[in-house]
């Protein structure tokens, strides 16, 4: 028990630690913190994913609930107004070329059905806004570029864990793939979710003020997050959905009183900093813990898994390009473009998604976890690497060769004997 508290606080400390050297190193955390992980379970069998028993189940469902609620919170509706011309057709057509190309190359590489491989592609097609965010923000590039990524990183999340999550309810109960399964389970889920999330989110919101007054207060609102989440469960609708509608809920509630609901008589209330700050630590305490249950979690004797996740990173690239070239304008420069197409890692939602699989499905589960672990760990070095690149005036060749249709940066022509020889 001592060494278990003792392992705890170290993984804390330390994955502070990786989180203040990547302003240094441009290292993301997920990727050291994985590694100790692995170091701890596979490498030296210290820890076994089995000892934590049920309380695994427990720590992924409770990491996917603040992940989600914290999305919803961060999400702007103000943003969708961006997201019906470049960033709203990117993203689109991303996530479905991305979820169609890899869920072919599941079925034929890892012999799973159709399910499965939609399954797997819906999962690796998301892009992590808390990977990308602090990249994005090194990285001189105009503001619309960043509002596109920032706009694609989060629908991108809530396209895969609607869809995942969709598909996942068919697969447990042993459905087969059909356009009618996969869409009532898509309305119940959002009839469900979304009824009582929202009505949950704006009857929270308004007593929010005589809650404040309570002790504990910050907590009463965590708590009330998590009834949301069960009681949808309870109610057969999906929990992952009415946490993050009733997140946004919560971080819109005066938007949406502003644009559709002035007729209503009531004080919108927000979430004020002290309780966002509260669920960034908790969300932080997650990240820290999950990432290194998710390095104990991996099997490395695996390699043919681990080269596959590496190969779906590369066509998730591929796939990436046509989509970055032609649905974008032609006013974006070649470097931007090069920039967008970097910017595809996964992360903590992926992660828990394929632990969630891995619990409702333990045949195929544990291959496809294993699988998109490796999509995670490999994808996050590959934007790391890229985006240090592109740093310092590298990777030129890529703007070239993939965006020539786009406008070429300010003085590329002068400096182009200089960006030549930092090509590669």
């Amino acid at each position: 028990m001592t060494s278990a508290i003792v392992f705890i606080g170290v993984t804390l400390f330390l994955g502070q630690v990786f989180s203040s050297l990547f302003e240094k190193t441009r290292l993301p955390d997920v990727l050291p913190l994985m590694l100790l992980g692995m170091v701890m379970g596979p490498i030296s069998g210290w820890v076994q994913p089995e000892e934590f028993g049920q309380f695994g189940r427990i720590f992924t469902t409770l990491a996917l609930i603040v992940v989600l609620f914290r999305s919803g919170v961060e999400f702007r509706l103000l943003s969708l107004r961006g997201a019906m011309g470049q960033g709203f057709l990117l993203t689109t057509a991303a996530f479905a070329l991305i979820t169609l190309a890899l869920a072919w190359l599941a079925h034929i590489l890892l012999g799973v059905n159709r399910l499965y491989g939609l399954i797997i592609g819906a999962i690796v097609a998301d892009n992590s806004t808390a990977v990308i965010t602090p990249l994005v923000s090194k990285l001189n590039i105009a503001r619309k570029t960043k509002a596109i990524l920032f706009l694609e990183a989060n629908v991108t999340g809530v396209y895969s864990i609607v869809v995942a999550m969709a598909l996942l309810g068919v697969a447990a109960k042993g459905g087969e793939l059909s356009s009618y399964a996969v869409g009532m389970s898509l309305l119940r889920s959002f009839g469900i979710g979304v009824g009582l999330s929202a009505v949950a989110g704006f009857f929270w919101m308004r007593i929010l003020n005589r809650v404040r007054d309570l002790e504990n207060a910050v907590s009463l609102t965590f708590a009330f997050v998590l009834l949301v989440y069960g009681l949808s469960e309870y109610a057969g609708g999906d929990g992952a959905i009415a946490t993050l509608v009733f997140g946004t809920v919560a971080g819109n509630l005066r938007l949406i009183k502003k644009l559709w609901l002035k007729k209503l008589n009531f004080q919108a209330i927000a979430l004020n900093q002290g309780e966002k700050s509260f669920f960034a630590e908790v969300e932080f305490i997650f990240k820290t813990l999950f990432f290194v249950y998710m390095g104990m979690s991996m099997r490395l004797g695996r390699w043919d898994l681990a080269l596959l996740g590496l190969a779906f990173c590369a066509v998730k690239l591929l796939v990436r390009v046509p989509c970055v070239n032609w649905c974008t304008g032609k006013s974006i420069t070649r470097g931007d473009c090069s920039v967008m197409l970097a910017m595809c890692p996964n992360g903590l939602v992926s992660a828990v998604l394929a632990a969630i699989i891995a619990q409702q499905l333990p045949e195929e589960g544990a291959v496809i976890q294993d699988v998109i672990y490796s999509v995670i760990f490999f994808s996050v070095l590959l934007s790391g690497f890229m985006a240090f690149r592109l740093e310092k005036g590298g990777l030129q060749w890529i703007g070239r060769v993939f965006f020539a249709r786009h406008a070429q940066p300010a003085g590329s022509e002068k400096n182009g004997s200089q960006t030549e020889s930092q090509g590669l």
